[in-house]
């Protein structure tokens, strides 16, 4: 639904007694939101709308809809908005003070530390609506790292009810108030990649295998990158490379097409390019919005040949054609990513019961079982 088709008094009749509005505002938002959503539809006892908004908001809307869960409320701006974190704020705010009065909520959920999420907490807090905050306290001590998370975190971490932490500890700069629970991080529980390639990759780097760098180009003038691919793969024997996009179709692709540690596809659905993203020691791309993206999911990005407005701390490069093999190098050779934690699939099962008990729907806030020793791929039917 976007606010073109329907009035908000369309929506769906209130048959619970606490309604928790899910905002967000980009694509690794939504990756965490719609499991959410999923867990606190399969338990019904608090109604949970998706609200669809930030700069772009028919992307976040298409991402909710590629993720299986539709957006309930798509926010679309009057006008684009600037580039300039106060343009895209001001724009932010009145519309979503416009929606807190219309839906009135019982609650907010927000994820991280993006733009939207900052906006719409302020704005819930002013409307004293309480404020769900998942991933609270992951970050550093660095406040202008990474730019203008980090800050955005710390401002959330002042005005949430409720601190939903994906490991134990909450890290240095970033405040938690008494109410912190740990649920872990719920990209996990997304439906794993139906594509076997995929899930078997994600198996192997994730048991401490091969890095892996991700490739989306899409432009003619990003055929050079294209080409030096296999001579990435002859300087680094612990990689696994994976491209897609409008050029994985191209004649330059073709030596890649029978290596062992290649995997060449035109399309990638949104629900297992999430999941590869996460995995990857680095992106490399030509899609601005992708770029921009990445880091919220976790992986530092390389842009061919974009625009770019340098920022302190932040982990995206823009870089010319020629010079993108040497900073993705760079990249593979520094310090691993650190493996993700063990999954049971129950993150978003869990947020949805630290919520219900702050409502006091139930008498504990911690989900049991907690994290298991081991999991089992379902791909493979293996123990990870």
């Amino acid at each position: 639904m976007t606010e073109l088709d329907q009035p908000l008094g369309s929506l769906p009749a209130q048959d619970h007694d606490h309604d928790v509005l899910l905002i967000a505002g980009s694509r690794p938002e939504v990756a965490r939101l719609a499991p959410v959503a999923t867990a606190f539809a399969d338990s019904d006892r608090i109604r949970a709308l998706t609200v669809a908004t930030g700069p772009d908001p028919m992307t976040v809307h298409e991402a909710f809809e590629s993720l299986g869960v539709p957006a309930d409320v798509t926010q679309l701006l009057r006008e684009p908005p600037g580039p300039h974190p106060a343009a895209i704020a001001s724009l932010l705010m009145t519309r979503l003070d416009e929606l807190l009065v219309d839906l009135d909520p019982s609650a907010v959920m927000v994820y991280g530390g993006g733009m939207t999420a900052v906006v719409a907490a302020q704005v819930a807090f002013w409307r004293q609506i309480p404020v769900v905050h998942l991933q609270a306290g992951v970050a550093g001590d660095d406040l202008l790292c990474p730019f203008p998370q980090e800050a955005n975190r710390r401002v959330i971490g002042q005005l949430a009810s409720l601190f939903l932490t994906t490991t134990g500890d909450a890290a240095l700069g970033s405040p938690v108030g008494p109410n912190a629970i740990s649920v872990g991080d719920t990209l996990a529980a997304n439906p794993r990649p139906a594509d076997l390639r995929f899930a078997r990759l994600l198996r192997r780097v994730r048991s401490g295998g091969p890095q892996m760098v991700l490739v989306g180009l899409d432009r003619p003038d990003s055929l050079g990158v294209l080409a030096s691919l296999p001579d990435l793969l002859d300087r680094e024997p612990d990689i696994e490379i994976v491209v897609y996009g409008e050029l994985a179709s191209h004649g330059a692709a073709y030596p890649l097409l029978g290596h062992p540690r290649a995997t060449v596809v035109r399309n990638l659905p949104l629900a297992e390019l999430v999941w590869l993203i996460a995995a990857s020691a680095v992106l490399v791309s030509d899609d601005p919005e992708l770029v921009t993206d990445a880091p919220g999911l976790g992986t530092p990005a390389v842009l061919v040949d974009g625009p770019h407005i340098p920022e302190p701390g932040d982990s995206i490069r823009s870089i010319l054609s020629p010079a993108v093999m040497t900073t993705v190098r760079q990249i593979i050779r520094a310090a691993p990513k650190p493996a993700s934690p063990p999954s049971d699939g129950l993150e978003a099962a869990r947020v949805e019961q630290a919520v219900a008990w702050m409502f006091g729907l139930c008498p504990s806030p911690v989900l049991s079982p907690t994290f298991p020793t081991s999991m089992t791929d379902p791909a493979t039917n293996t123990e990870v």
